[in-house]
């Protein structure tokens, strides 16, 4: 294999890209919209396909890169109605299929569509192949099991409805949509799973008791067997080679990793395991590498602190160019999005936790690595602030994860303005070694954050998630007072000018913070949060379907009385920590009425408080205007309170 020959190193070529730039940021660069994400290349290396900044949404358009020096843009594709385009995929060197994905608040979950689009390189044969009218929202979901090498003309996917909770796989031709033959399910909700070759072959789903449920079958022609696992709930990823066993990943807290489970025997055994934490799923990147034709399996990531492949075969030669490049760029985190046809070129990607993703193009032949684009050409990384790995012990021994930033002028030793800056979910979600725009901009005007993964999040396994069942207001909250104890122990936040801020969740976990902990915090700031349990488990969408309600159900108890005890609107008489309130007018997860509780109640209890309530957001702010008039009255709050 070729050593691969760096002519161009990352900080160098993005010193001369952006020198332009002045050396005090704008706030708006910071909530400017990626000028480049879901990227692919195409089979041969041609094209480039990449999503783009629209007002309410991302569109879509296609790079001709036969001249490097003269890029052009051969085709565009306008999304609709808030659309987004996500997994694109190249199904021959002129035709690209993407799903869509729709994002009510800039905090809020994506949501699938349901639909399916195409468009040739050059803008030809734009069309809808699959799904509801764009704005139409029936509970009818898909996506794409697997592209055909044998039938270029067709691919398979699966999809769903809320009236018809079995999946269903079909083929689909790729110029007008047309639907082949049909697979469901044995199994409700869930999915199915095919082989190497195209087979529909295994199926998960949940029963009645929303217990785990598994099928799997030797043919298309067999009968699908049941069959039980030792591991309770498992997440298929894809069919070996011999198609006889699959791989799993699991969030069992006892076993977290990738294991494979022969599907003759159901004998289980570990192909990539983590003690610590489970599969990483929070960087919005898939956590897996494949072959370059997309069927074997051959790396996993994890997240104990910072990114980490671990190896299924270590001697792939995509692996081990992955591992050229990572010696390359040390501190950074490396992403082999798609290779062309023959292996010979890839497009990469290459980020940390203080900078959005850069785009090259790997040539294994040449080899060298080509710049192709920035996500954010407007940011100097030697501008922004480094992202460090921290844990301490919670007062009853329970470790806890998180992250600390400080301003790149800070003084070893010195103790500063700090904001302890908590993460929204609470359950599933958690706060990981990635870019996140608040965390700079605080970290830019002089202050530290501390970010922490308390009991209840994500990423951790099972049962670290479920430590923070019926904990709202409880342990869940006394880690994050016990991580800003530390943060002020470890000599690094000012006792006297530490502030607490979040949204979401965060947002609930500020106002504890300052009712629990009255004197403790020299400032606040909550952004759509949720203050009052009773009232969520009442408005908004979650408490709007039969899953969200159990959901509730599960995380916070049914105890009214507990509620009422556990609810930041029960104690706002305790407040003396200056507080600033925000909210989107359109928030239904975080519902706009807990925005308007919470005053109710600051008002009768003669709390003084500043606020700002927003028309048109909805759970997080979208538009850069928003945010930049948001965070120019946050800081001008937060520094008020701290100098």
């Amino acid at each position: 294999m070729q050593f691969l020959v760096r002519v161009t190193i990352v900080l160098a070529m993005l010193v001369v890209s952006r020198a332009s730039y002045a050396q005090e940021i704008p706030l708006e660069n910071f909530f400017k919209e990626a000028e480049f994400s879901s990227v692919a290349i195409s089979p041969t290396g041609k094209y480039i396909a990449v999503s783009t900044p629209g007002e309410d949404r991302r569109n879509l358009a296609v790079i001709d890169m036969s001249d490097p020096a003269n890029l052009k843009v051969t085709a565009a594709f306008n999304m609709r109605g808030g659309e987004s385009p996500i997994g694109l995929r190249w199904v021959t060197e002129e035709r690209l299929l993407f799903e869509s994905m729709i994002q009510i608040g800039a905090l809020e979950r994506p949501q699938g569509t349901g639909r399916v689009y195409a468009i040739n390189a050059d803008g030809s044969e734009r069309n809808q192949l699959f799904g509801t009218q764009a704005g139409s929202y029936v509970g009818r979901q898909m996506s794409i099991m697997s592209y055909m090498e044998d039938e270029p003309e067709w691919v398979l996917i699966q999809h769903w409805a809320h009236d018809n909770p079995r999946p269903v796989a079909q083929r689909m031709n790729i110029n007008d949509g047309r639907l082949g033959m049909r697979t469901t399910s044995p199994l409700e909700r869930g999915g199915l799973l095919a082989d190497q070759q195209d087979r529909v072959r295994f199926a998960y789903g949940q029963n009645d008791r929303d217990k785990p449920v598994f099928s799997w079958r030797a043919s298309e022609d067999s009968e699908w067997i049941e069959f039980e696992n030792e591991f309770g709930q498992i997440s298929p990823i894809a069919f070996t080679e011999s198609g006889t066993s699959i791989y799993f990943y699991s969030r069992e807290s006892d076993r977290l990793g990738v294991y494979e489970i022969d599907l003759l025997t159901q004998q289980i055994s570990p192909v990539a395991e983590h003690d610590r934490v489970e599969l990483d799923t929070q960087l919005g990147l898939s956590p897996f590498i494949f072959d370059n034709e997309g069927n074997d399996l051959l790396a996993v990531r994890f997240m104990d602190g910072i990114p980490e492949w671990v190896a299924v075969d270590q001697d792939a030669f995509e692996v081990q160019w992955l591992r050229q490049l990572e010696n390359m760029y040390q501190d950074y985190y490396v992403h082999i999005h798609n290779w062309t046809e023959d292996g010979k070129q890839a497009l990469v990607s290459v980020r940390s936790a203080s900078t959005p993703p850069d785009f090259f193009i790997l040539d294994t032949e040449t080899p060298e690595l080509r710049f192709f684009a920035s996500a954010t050409p407007w940011l100097d990384p030697s501008q922004m602030a480094s992202v460090q790995p921290i844990s301490f012990n919670a007062r009853d021994g329970q470790e806890i994860h998180g992250y600390m930033t400080l301003p790149n002028d800070y003084v070893e030793g010195e103790s500063i303005p700090f904001v302890v800056y908590v993460h929204g979910g609470p359950h599933g979600p958690r706060d990981s070694w990635s870019y996140e725009s608040f965390v700079q901009v605080f970290a830019h005007h002089g202050f530290g954050v501390l970010q922490v993964n308390y009991r209840g999040s994500g990423g951790y396994g099972v049962d670290f998630e479920e430590m923070g069942y019926r904990e709202w207001y409880g342990k869940m909250q006394d880690d994050v007072t016990d991580g800003t104890l530390w943060a002020m122990e470890q000599g690094y936040a000012d006792e006297e000018r530490t502030c607490i801020a979040g949204a979401s969740y965060g947002g609930f976990a500020t106002l504890a913070g300052i009712t629990k902990e009255p004197d403790l915090y020299a400032c606040a700031w909550a952004f759509v949060g949720v203050y009052d349990l009773p009232l969520m488990k009442e408005e908004g969408n979650i408490p709007s379907f039969a899953a969200g309600r159990r959901y509730l159900d599960r995380v916070l108890g049914t105890d009214q009385e507990e509620l009422i005890a556990r609810s930041p609107t029960t104690h706002v008489g305790k407040i003396t920590t200056p507080l600033f309130v925000s909210h989107g007018a359109e928030d239904t997860q975080a519902h706009f009425g807990q925005y308007h509780l919470l005053l109710e109640r600051l008002d009768e209890e003669g709390i003084p408080y500043e606020s700002l309530f927003v028309e048109g957001e909805g759970h997080g702010f979208y538009k850069v205007e928003n945010n930049v008039m948001q965070m120019e009255r946050v800081l001008e709050f937060m520094k008020e309170h701290t100098e």
